[in-house]
């Protein structure tokens, strides 16, 4: 694949252009009427929502013209009434499905640029409402190494958004190891979010794929990272996985093979080791699997709900746990209520996943 070259070394000058060209034309403009500031007293937090999903106009053309949808509304006046009804101060966006990999390379790095300059315009519209986890041009890993560059040196994001897998190439694909590089050098925060392979499609008729593969995927993905190794290299990436990391606290005794007693003290189990050794560290984890998995990020979209928050405090410590909805698809009050009602968490737990876990993550939300 030739790939086209994309306004390499863009300066602060350009982007400033950028952004104003854009937010001639944006929603959010459109929208300069809304208030800017949290009504905290509606619910007393001041949570940051890490699985928040947007959809900037330039992905709405793109996927238009590349006969794509994605099923979903989005509209600032009703993203921020939501926010402030449930108390979340600040919503880190991410696209949604289906992505951006359509078409060309060039028009791929073009709509990622775009959407990336669409939330910094958001960003800067509306401040402390909004963060940034950037869009890339994945799986063309030159393109999204310069965009890395752009979004966290010029946009000043806050982290990276990859998807579990493009297509059938996942996450431990060796072609991404490049991106890993940088975004180790740089100890970035990179968000995951599941997408649908082309591996299991249609698998069980009249059932959703949604229902089953993304937690599949995110559980493949964690995997994969794992035991391929990249975790181990790569150790300054801080990963997030979205929905409770998927069926992978369901999985832990696989994950663990046979050494489950990490998890429950005094078992004694008849499986093997990664390495075929009852106990023993699968070759390319020194540390052990569940070392690596405790050092991950899971967020609560979509599993706020006692029995999956149970099952992973008790595989991660609590401050792994982060606040995500999935908004739009899924609402902010309904995640504070099912976490606060649940019982699997103390008021000082819950403060940690509400802002504290991801502030520390993230500095500039220390305040």
């Amino acid at each position: 694949m030739v790939l086209t070259p994309m306004n390499p070394g863009s300066s602060r000058r350009d982007f400033l252009i950028r952004l104003a060209a854009l937010g001639a034309a944006s929603l959010v403009h459109e929208e300069s009427s809304v208030a800017q500031t949290p009504a905290r007293s509606r619910a007393g937090r001041r949570g940051i929502d890490v699985h928040y999903h947007f959809t900037p106009p330039p992905f709405l053309a793109f996927l238009s013209a590349q006969k794509q949808r994605t099923g979903v509304h989005w509209s600032l006046a009703e993203s921020l009434e939501d926010m402030d009804r449930g108390g979340t101060e600040t919503a880190i966006t991410s696209i949604t499905s289906p992505g951006i990999w359509f078409g060309d390379v060039a028009g791929v790095r073009k709509v990622a640029r775009d959407c990336n300059d669409y939330a910094a315009k958001l960003v800067s519209d509306h401040p402390r409402r909004f963060g940034i986890f950037a869009t890339l041009p994945l799986p063309d890993v030159e393109g999204s190494l310069r965009e890395t560059e752009y979004a966290l040196d010029t946009l000043k994001a806050d982290g990276i958004c990859m998807w579990t897998n493009y297509e059938d190439k996942w996450l431990s694909d060796p072609t991404f190891v490049p991106l890993y590089e940088e975004l180790n050098r740089r100890k970035a925060v990179v968000y995951t979010h599941p997408k649908q392979a082309n591996c299991c499609r249609g698998l069980v008729p009249s059932v959703n794929e949604v229902m089953i593969e993304y937690g599949t995927n995110t559980t493949r993905s964690i995997a994969g990272l794992i035991f391929n190794g990249l975790t181990t290299q790569f150790p300054d990436i801080k990963w997030i996985f979205s929905h409770a990391g998927g069926t992978m606290p369901f999985l832990i005794e696989r994950f663990l093979m046979g050494t489950a007693a990490e998890i429950v003290p005094g078992l004694v189990t008849k499986g093997q080791g990664g390495n075929g050794k009852v106990g023993e560290n699968p070759p390319k984890v020194p540390n052990g699997v569940l070392y690596e998995l405790q050092k991950m990020y899971y967020d609560t979209a979509q599993q706020s709900n006692p029995v999956a928050m149970r099952a992973l405090r008790t595989v991660v410590p609590v401050s792994q746990i982060v606040f995500g909805t999935d908004y739009p698809y899924r609402n902010t009050e309904e995640h504070v209520k099912g976490l606060t009602g649940g019982g699997v968490f103390s008021a000082e737990e819950l403060r940690a996943i509400d802002r504290g876990n991801v502030a520390r993550l993230l500095p500039r939300y220390r305040d």
